[in-house]
């Protein structure tokens, strides 16, 4: 029972160091009705990858002239942005399309093909890997049969600074 005792302690140390993400040296347990036990050393382990902040940009939609996605997803400046994208603004109180500051921010921008069925692509999730790819993951939520044909596509603004190469992800 004390061996179990100080077996939890020890791995209760080892784990506030994991979120802490340091190391730690020369920790002591004092459990009662035991001498006090010295731990040698635990390397916390860092998290495989960070979250990275985005938001999803509104009121835009894909040019009739655009035919196929663009071959590198994240966009960098304002004119191939205008290629690809027109503002679709409306009346009232949220009608504006987001504002997009490409000296301090770029886009990422997943473009489906053509369609005749409601679908929607929602974000999931932005992180960065430990490898220094950026991993982007949306969902595809298709919908009943339409009479007219869209372009569903997702956009998202991230900070410029954020380097790496980037993967897409579509969870299934």
């Amino acid at each position: 029972m004390i061996y179990q005792k100080m077996a939890f302690g020890l791995a209760l140390v080892a784990t506030l160091a994991s979120f802490a993400n340091q190391t730690v040296q020369g920790a002591t347990v004092d459990l009662p009705g035991t001498t006090v036990r010295h731990l040698s050393q635990i390397k916390a382990v860092a998290p495989p990858m960070a979250t990275v902040p985005f938001t999803v940009i509104q009121r835009y939609f894909v040019k009739n002239t655009v035919k196929n996605a663009p071959a590198n997803p994240r966009i960098n400046d304002r004119a191939t942005f205008d290629k690809l994208f027109g503002a679709a603004a409306v009346m009232g109180t949220n009608g504006l399309p987001t504002s997009i500051d490409f000296a301090n921010q770029s886009v990422i921008a997943v473009i489906s093909p053509e369609t005749n069925r409601a679908t929607e692509l929602l974000p999931v999730s932005l992180v960065k890997r430990t490898d220094g790819k950026l991993v982007f993951t949306y969902r595809k939520k298709t919908g009943t049969t339409q009479t007219y044909t869209t372009r569903p596509f997702l956009a998202i603004l991230i900070d410029k600074s954020v380097a790496g190469e980037l993967v897409l992800n579509e969870q299934r």
